[in-house]
């Protein structure tokens, strides 16, 4: 791709994402936006800087992050999660503010790229879980996941494979962001690497695993294989979604495949942000909180959204839900 095809695509992007804000927001949240275009590279760059600054010195290879609740290591090298929760303490503000009033007593949690553990601790010491089924095929990022479940003694049990429609290997792209590594091909990666992955139905099926109450999922455009995977799943104990989808990468037939998907299981948009807007711009948050988080109509949303990374809450028709205060 040509550097000018890289800046129009850039500008399509934005575009994209201006219009969607005025229509679901309003004019409000449309100048929000502009604020948060302005403002997002800048503060990006200087919280890699901090970063690199603060896990720079000696050979340091691991950051020890304190939170209320819990403790977390990081990668020191990683400037894409680690830096962020060094200095902002969240990932996904709104997004971790949505799922932990969904959570209940008693769940059991799927937490399909699980990453470094970060999802998989809020939930775990936000309520008494039944269970979480943390599941990372990155090898780096999945030894720190299994020393942040130990050293936390998590109701976890973690595995490191992919989620898709096959059981086999595929590819993996290493990328120097762990949170945006991924099966899909990237443009732009350190390296490539094969590992193991499972439909879900191969994995639960084999572990023995008799419920799921919530399927959490951010596989960086790798999500609609991943369904492919989850039917019997679904079908049998429809249980909430909570997920990254990545409409640029998604075809027009694999979104009617999602959409027609949870359409025939009866389920139903409870909200959805964007995430570009999730994400902390010089330690704060400029999002207008009454807007950010929306609701509507999935078919209506998807088709109307397809230039944007969207978090989805879904769950089954009659659902009781209520947006958090943000």
């Amino acid at each position: 791709m040509s550097r000018f095809q890289k800046i129009q695509k850039k500008v399509e992007y934005y575009k994209s994402a201006l219009n969607s804000l005025k229509e679901y927001g309003g004019n409000a949240e449309l100048a929000r936006g502009i604020a948060r275009i302005a403002l997002h590279k800048p503060s990006d760059m200087l919280r890699k800087l901090r970063w690199k600054a603060v896990s720079a010195p000696g050979n340091v290879q691991h950051v020890e992050l304190k939170f209320p609740k819990y403790n977390l290591l990081v990668d020191a090298h990683d400037q894409g999660i680690a830096a962020e929760l060094a200095f902002e303490h969240v990932h996904e503000p709104f997004g971790t503010a949505v799922l932990k009033s969904i959570l209940r007593d008693d769940m059991t949690i799927i937490d399909v790229g699980a990453n470094i553990g970060y999802y998989a601790l809020e939930e775990d010491t936000h309520v008494k879980v039944k269970l979480i089924v943390a599941i990372e095929p990155n090898p780096v990022s999945f030894e720190l996941l299994s020393q942040n479940i130990c050293m936390n003694d998590a109701m976890a049990n973690v595995f490191n494979i992919g989620i898709s429609d096959v059981d086999g290997t595929l590819p993996f792209y290493i990328s120097k962001q762990s949170n945006i590594c991924s099966i899909l091909p990237r443009a732009e990666y350190e390296k490539k690497i094969d590992v193991p992955v499972m439909r879900l139905d191969t994995l639960l099926d084999r572990e023995k695993i008799e419920n799921v109450d919530l399927i959490r999922m951010d596989i960086e455009g790798h999500e609609i294989n991943a369904l492919r995977g989850m039917k019997e799943t679904m079908e049998k104990y429809r249980p909430w979604f909570c997920l990254e989808y990545h409409s640029p990468v998604i075809s027009p037939e694999d979104r009617e495949f999602f959409i027609s998907t949870l359409e025939a299981l009866d389920y139903e948009l409870k909200c959805f942000t964007f995430r570009w807007s999730d994400y902390m711009i010089f330690g704060h948050n400029i999002a207008d909180r009454r807007k950010v988080v929306m609701t509507g109509n999935l078919r209506e949303v998807l088709e109307n959204i397809q230039n944007q990374v969207l978090l989805l809450y879904i769950a089954p028709r009659g659902t009781q839900f209520e947006l958090p205060v943000l």
